[in-house]
């Protein structure tokens, strides 16, 4: 009950980000695994279009990015760096912040390979931070995209 009183007292601005990330949380797995990277990066953009249109407020990325960390952390479950830094974006870029999206590599010692998705923005990483995310070498930036 307590956290709803919180929620309900908020902006209207803090709940739609809340909400926002929450429901790309949910739908942004079950739709990498039926979609293409590329297909469903455009559909993020879409999204986000449209979004800039309901979603009220100005915030700082940081309270962006704070929305999606919340809604994460609410949510049953656990979702991957690449479901979180890609609901991140989207919300960034409703409010017109250019983050890179980055996707880096590493070759761990049992000769697996692993990979890790994080956002940055003028240089700092603002969603995805690792203790030894040196150890990725980072893929080329991804673009974004334009919608359909």
């Amino acid at each position: 009950m307590n956290r709803l009183l919180k929620f309900l007292s908020a902006r209207i601005g803090d709940q739609c980000r809340l909400l926002l990330a929450g429901f790309l949380l949910l739908l942004l797995p079950v739709v990498f695994s039926i979609g293409s990277f590329v297909q469903v990066r455009q559909r993020m953009m879409w999204i986000s279009k449209w979004a800039a249109r309901i979603v009220p407020g100005t915030p700082t990325y940081i309270r962006v990015v704070s929305a999606v960390k919340l809604a994460d952390h609410h949510l049953p479950g656990s979702r991957k760096c690449l479901i979180r830094s890609s609901t991140a974006e989207v919300l960034l870029l409703l409010y017109e912040f250019t983050p890179e999206h980055r996707i880096g590599v590493a070759k761990e010692e049992d000769g697996e390979i692993s990979a890790h998705s994080w956002l940055e923005l003028d240089g700092d990483v603002i969603i995805g931070e690792l203790d030894d995310l040196a150890r990725f070498d980072p893929l080329p930036s991804l673009e974004v995209t334009e919608a359909i």
